[in-house]
């Protein structure tokens, strides 16, 4: 009698579940599917990093040199960026990020070189830059970017890209300043001057 009533109730509890298994509803695939994006509202997609030619000058101790190098700029806020456009300052409504960074590798003719890591950011109002450069012999290391003047539309309009002045040491010497200023490579012309340091020409 036991025995059968043990059989009857696992024959029930096997059936109760079976019932509930075939009335569980399976997940809504429509809902886990990932959403289209909305082209409309994100706005237009960003620039690609673009070659860039730019002269740095370290202007505590007056010397300069050419360098090459990639920038980027993703300005947050379409929408923000074409409103500032209308008032002709693009500086107003800048809040995302933009960053230049240096060629490992520089031409010999320029007579200057810069480390990995050489390059200047700006994300979110933050600001942030690193690396060795040297220039005319000169070893100077990149300790605090101060400020980062960037304009997305450069790469189209051939004006400037990018306009930067930081703290460095000099031979190990703290207490130097210097500036950057970057433009599109293709408006800029390398000049050899054969007295003087060499420079890139660029813009108008």
């Amino acid at each position: 009698m036991k025995r059968f009533s043990l059989l009857a109730l696992l024959s029930l509890v096997a059936f109760v579940f079976a019932i509930a298994c075939t009335d569980a509803t399976s997940p809504n695939s429509a809902r886990l599917a990932p959403k289209s994006p909305d082209l409309g509202f994100r706005g237009e997609a960003p620039p690609p990093p673009a070659d860039v030619a730019l002269n740095i000058t370290v202007s505590s101790v007056t010397f300069s040199g050419p360098f090459n190098g990639v920038y980027f700029s993703n300005p947050a806020h379409i929408a923000a960026a074409v409103a500032a456009a209308e008032v002709g300052d693009q500086a107003l409504t800048f809040d995302g990020s933009a960053w230049l960074r240096l060629d490992n590798s520089q031409p010999d003719a320029f007579g200057s070189s810069a480390s990995a890591n050489a390059r200047f950011q700006t994300s979110n109002g933050k600001l942030s830059g690193h690396g060795t450069l040297v220039i005319q012999g000169h070893v100077v290391v990149i300790t605090e970017v101060t400020s980062f003047g960037a304009n997305s539309d450069c790469l189209v309009t051939g004006e400037l890209c990018a306009s930067i002045t930081f703290n460095a040491t000099v031979d190990g010497e703290t207490g130097h300043t210097g500036s950057a200023q970057a433009f599109n490579r293709e408006s800029c012309e390398f000049i050899d001057p054969g007295e003087g340091p060499p420079y890139y020409s660029c813009g108008d």
